[in-house]
């Protein structure tokens, strides 16, 4: 069975390609926005389904904006007067790893 076959079925190879995944994506997005597409492409084609995929690649989104939030510290307190740049992020953060995972659906 190939590699990337074997991680789709297997719980516990799944669950260590997942966190890989997510760990290389996040690293990925701390140096470049581009890092988000490549944090939901990674986090999706462990998926076993193009549906999960999809929200493999979200929660690789929620991921990098929790690093994110804990990277604020204390500058956090002026995030609620900073509003448009607030939504940009958020949206970013969610909208690029969905776009990411379209290459599960292209490899399936």
């Amino acid at each position: 069975m190939p590699l990337l076959g074997r991680v789709r079925t297997e719980p516990r190879s799944h669950a260590v390609a997942l966190v890989a995944a997510l760990g290389v994506g996040v690293a990925l997005a701390t140096v470049h926005w581009l890092g988000l597409i490549a944090a939901g492409a990674l986090a999706s084609l462990v998926a076993p389904t193009v549906r999960r995929g999809v929200a493999y690649a979200l929660g690789a989104g929620i991921v990098a904006l929790a690093a994110f939030a804990v990277g604020l510290g204390s500058a956090a307190a002026a995030v609620p007067g900073m509003r448009p740049v607030v939504y940009l992020t958020v949206g970013a953060g969610l909208a690029l790893p969905l776009f990411g995972s379209l290459a599960r659906a292209v490899v399936s």
